[in-house]
């Protein structure tokens, strides 16, 4: 059964004039005129059938059927208040949902996610890996890093992490076997993710290499199923795995890995960190947002 409510509009009104048991400062807390206030009070008087004011000169009074009215309503818009501003404290509460690949949640994200805990405790992020493509869903995520970004409606993309091809291994890898040219890296064990395999054929041509030669030269020894894996294979002293530098910065610097040659390749490729425009209404989205930006241009001053 259909509800029989007065206007909405004018009950709005009625409830701002009756608190303030002015026009004029209805009108001015509504950002309405002072003529629109009065006429959504007609109207709701016409619908109810009494008077809820008494008008002397430019002043106007609650009658007593208008001021029960006006406790009783206010009550409810009360209730109205208190239920939206829970629903949207309980929004605010919802975890931060991002999904990426499971080598740059390993080598990139998961190492910098204390510093933002540590900035607000409050906040829970829900991370989610995926080897295939990662595609942004607003109904899954809240924020995706993904290669390329794909035009979506809606969807926000900021660069994030440069793809850099760097040849790199563990120093007793390096040790054993050293290399003064890129071609002396074809007796190296090569390794590399199932995802990239392309990744060593395209140094070495960017390396000056005849792409005959590769082909003729080149053996894969290992394939992982993710990069993070071959990167740990490489710590192992496996052999020499094609990096992203950026993924592995943490490993050159604490001298887990070495560069096997000091060529560095840069792919037109770039992560990017997709969300959705909407959300970032939120507070704990905006946050989460210009942090993990902020960790990018931190990056971008290491290398420059």
């Amino acid at each position: 059964m259909a509800r029989s409510l007065p206007p909405l509009n004018a009950l709005r009104v009625f409830d701002a004039a009756a608190r303030a048991q002015n026009f004029t400062a209805a009108a001015r807390e509504l950002h309405v005129s002072q003529g629109a206030v009065s006429r959504h009070v007609a109207q709701l008087e016409a619908f109810l059938g009494v008077s809820l004011f008494d008008r002397e000169h430019r002043k106007a009074f609650l009658t007593p059927a208008g001021a029960a009215y006006a406790r009783t309503i206010g009550g409810g818009f009360d209730q109205i208040e208190q239920a939206t501003r829970e629903i949207k404290e309980a929004r605010e509460r919802l975890p931060i949902r991002i999904r990426l690949f499971p080598s740059v949640a390993i080598k990139w994200l998961i190492s910098r996610m204390a510093e933002f805990h540590a900035l607000h405790p409050a906040i829970e992020v829900r991370i989610t890996t995926i080897q295939s493509r990662v595609r942004f869903d607003p109904r899954e995520d809240d924020f995706t890093i993904q290669i390329g970004n794909v035009a979506q409606p809606g969807v926000r993309y900021d660069p994030l992490i440069p793809i850099e091809l760097l040849p790199v291994c563990a120093p007793s890898c390096l040790a054993r076997m050293p290399v003064a040219a890129p071609e002396d890296l074809f007796a190296q064990n090569l390794l590399c993710s199932v995802q990239r395999p392309q990744d060593w054929a395209r140094w070495f041509a960017h390396a000056g290499i005849d792409t005959a030669e590769i082909a003729r030269r080149m053996r894969l020894s290992m394939k992982f199923g993710t990069s993070a894996l071959a990167y740990q294979a490489a710590i192992d002293g496996m052999g020499v795995v094609m990096a992203q530098k950026e993924l592995v910065r943490d490993d050159l610097a604490n001298g887990r890995l070495v560069a096997a040659y000091p060529l560095a390749l840069c792919l037109e490729d770039t992560y990017y960190l997709a969300s959705d425009a909407i959300a970032h209404r939120r507070s704990d989205i905006q946050m989460f947002r210009h942090w993990i930006l902020s960790r990018s241009s931190e990056n971008s001053q290491l290398q420059s």
